[in-house]
């Protein structure tokens, strides 16, 4: 670098900071480069004063401070200007390797939709804790119409009040980001990190889904939406023809959302399980009454990990009419993909739309639907079949607890014969 590069230089501590300012540009803000013990090359800073006593100062200052953050272990070449973006994609890169496609999934989501947009430029050295509580009250009102910021609107799947066990979720993950950070040497001191309690109403903790005359609406629509044909009309004044309706394309994937629909209403699958089925998971085995039952052996690499999965009877048709459509039904394609064979990513905002024509999307609580909620239809019509609740659980991948909790109301159904008694004896 040219002797040009360095203006009116000073030197300090026998040369170990050097304050100066840049000869190839016309800011006059001083900058300083260090040389601390322990630490190979220069430390570049910017003392952001055009006086010269108090860079000086600052400089001095600054030297002292990095010397003690080199010997907590600091990396103090990055870790002062590193910003949380380049943090998180550190943290992913180191990893990505151990994580499941469920988790890497779910990291970058989070990242891009929440983390990134809010702390990406903050800096992680000494990121303030009430700068990170500011983040609960930005996003528990993400979704909230009256602080929706633009011209943008929300998105017809979207959840108004996130759930208690999202924001937990979330706060684990930064402190997991952070506590990475702070191990490496990129954060001086890792900031408070704890989800803000929303409010919920007391009782059972009911999750969304559908009674029997809702879901049938819903089927019923299905049935007739397949059908729609492509219809011709002349335009207006007899110009050229007019085209509307579902072309070859569109009625593939209309008829792949009805048969997933119907598919995870009647097997209890989570989303992403559903999405890395291939054909080769499916099979044909007899129950005890020698009647024919599909089985679904769930990949390993999701939520719960690998688990074998009865579904209800009739299931096949739905997979047998969706086979006989697809292009790719070879063993190893996936069974829920498009024209090109890759998984389709999200089946949430047509079905959000087929809701909202039906004004089913939001349920009597005012709680959004999603595909998740046909898991709580599914559980809920076992558990009134009358279906044991050890067995459900294994079949679902969850906890006999959990269904206790979310489902205690179904549960109290069922025992109406048992709780339903004869009228009290008055006396005459």
């Amino acid at each position: 670098m040219g002797e040009s590069f360095y203006q009116q230089v000073h030197r300090l501590r026998d040369g170990a900071v050097m304050v100066y300012r840049r000869g190839d540009t016309n800011q006059q803000v001083y900058q300083a480069r260090l040389k601390v013990p322990g630490v190979s090359g220069y430390v570049i800073r910017s003392l952001k004063t055009r006086d010269l006593p108090t860079a000086l100062n600052t400089a001095e200052d600054l030297f002292y401070e990095l010397r003690a953050e080199q010997k907590l272990g600091m990396d103090v070449r990055v870790a002062g200007n590193l910003k949380f973006k380049d943090l998180w994609k550190r943290f992913y890169a180191a990893h990505e390797t151990g994580l499941s496609v469920h988790r890497q999934r779910l990291h970058k989501f989070m990242a891009d939709k929440y983390f990134i947009p809010f702390f990406g430029d903050a800096r992680v050295n000494d990121m303030p804790d009430a700068f990170v509580e500011q983040y609960w009250d930005w996003r528990i009102n993400y979704h909230n119409p009256n602080k929706w910021e633009g011209d943008e609107d929300i998105p017809a799947n979207a959840v108004k009040v996130p759930a208690q066990k999202t924001l937990d979720m979330e706060a684990g993950m930064l402190r997991q980001i952070f506590r990475w950070g702070k191990r490496i040497g990129f954060v001086k001191r890792e900031p408070w990190v704890k989800a803000t309690k929303v409010k919920h109403t007391k009782g059972v903790e009911r999750r969304p889904t559908f009674d029997e005359g809702e879901w049938k609406a819903v089927y019923t629509f299905l049935r007739d939406w397949v059908k729609e044909e492509m219809v011709s009309a002349a335009g207006e004044g007899g110009g050229r023809l007019q085209r509307s309706g579902p072309n070859a394309m569109q009625r593939y994937q209309r008829e792949l959302l009805r048969d997933y629909l119907l598919f995870m209403a009647n097997s209890g699958l989570r989303p992403n399980e559903a999405r890395q089925l291939c054909w080769r998971d499916l099979r044909i085995e007899k129950d005890a009454e020698n009647k024919p039952a599909l089985v679904v052996e769930v990949a390993p690499t999701t939520k719960t990990g690998a688990r074998t999965v009865v579904c209800r009877e009739g299931t096949q048709t739905y997979l047998d009419r969706l086979k006989k459509l697809s292009r790719h039904s070879a063993p190893d394609d996936l069974v829920f993909c498009g024209y090109d064979g890759k998984p389709v990513e999200n089946f949430n905002k047509t079905f959000a739309s087929i809701l909202s024509k039906l004004k089913l999307l939001d349920d009597r609580w005012g709680k959004r639907r999603t595909v998740y909620s046909l898991r709580h239809f599914y559980c809920t019509q076992c558990l009134l079949s009358g279906i044991p609740v050890h067995i459900l659980a294994k079949n679902m991948g969850t906890s006999i607890t959990y269904i206790e909790k979310h489902y205690s109301h179904v549960l109290t159904i069922t025992q109406a014969k048992e709780l339903r008694t004869k009228k009290f004896k008055t006396k005459a």
